[in-house]
């Protein structure tokens, strides 16, 4: 009966660090016109891509007024590296070009 006990808690324990991380995950906002195409958020780095057919200083512009001035920017091959604190977490968001797309790929740890 004990053992049951200590599974159900350490279940619950588990779950609710999950749902954590993906609340702390989803405080990242995505304009509206997202079109996801991968997520793996089961643990951490949480990744999740997504296109859109805003410009890169659209949104950049979009990710400034939402989580205010990043704490870094970077042009690395072509791709904006945008650097935030998102609650307790780092969050980077990469911008890369894609044909007539944007690609966003935002990655918290």
């Amino acid at each position: 009966m004990r053992r049951i006990a200590l599974l159900c808690s350490s279940l619950l324990m588990l779950g609710a660090s999950n749902q954590l991380l993906a609340a702390d995950f989803h405080q990242v906002p995505v304009p509206a016109d997202a079109r996801e195409f991968a997520r793996l958020d089961t643990k951490l780095p949480a990744v999740m891509s997504y296109f859109s057919q805003q410009s890169m200083p659209a949104l950049q512009q979009y990710y400034q007024q939402q989580l205010g001035s990043p704490r870094n920017t970077q042009m690395v091959h072509g791709r904006l590296n945008l650097y935030y604190s998102v609650g307790q977490r780092s969050v980077r968001i990469l911008i890369s070009e894609q044909q007539d797309w944007r690609q966003v790929d935002i990655m918290v740890e």
